[in-house]
């Protein structure tokens, strides 16, 4: 299991992140090839719109076929906060706050160091 600490606060930046299911059509535009955000895909659904893996879009020049499911939910972090890692994908995290275990989201590794003992 790996544990981050949060070493720069930060606001999500949606209130209301895509959620997208495996076969959803959307209409994918700008993509990000550089630095911390580098392998995201901006899409738009019937569900609403959002930043979403490249690994997840099968396209077809500016359509694409979700192939796996997908929610952007982000925290909002405040310093020396513990995140607890379940994936790594594109420069961010998906993992749950060390004190509240039942809710998963998207963190930038950017904004985190890794923990190596709690003790």
């Amino acid at each position: 299991m790996n544990i981050y600490r949060v070493i720069k606060p930060r606001k999500a930046d949606s209130e209301n992140p895509i959620i997208l299911r495996k076969g959803e059509k959307v209409l994918c535009s700008q993509e990000s090839e550089e630095g911390d955000w580098a392998g995201w895909v901006f899409c738009e659904s019937d569900h609403g719109e959002g930043w979403v893996p490249m690994q997840i879009v099968n396209r077809v020049e500016d359509l694409g076929t979700i192939i796996g499911e997908y929610n952007a939910r982000e925290f909002d972090i405040e310093v020396d906060e513990l995140i607890i890692m379940e994936k790594e994908l594109n420069g961010w995290i998906w993992g749950y706050k060390k004190d509240k275990p039942g809710i998963s989201g998207w963190v930038p590794l950017n904004h985190l160091e890794e923990v190596e003992d709690l003790e």
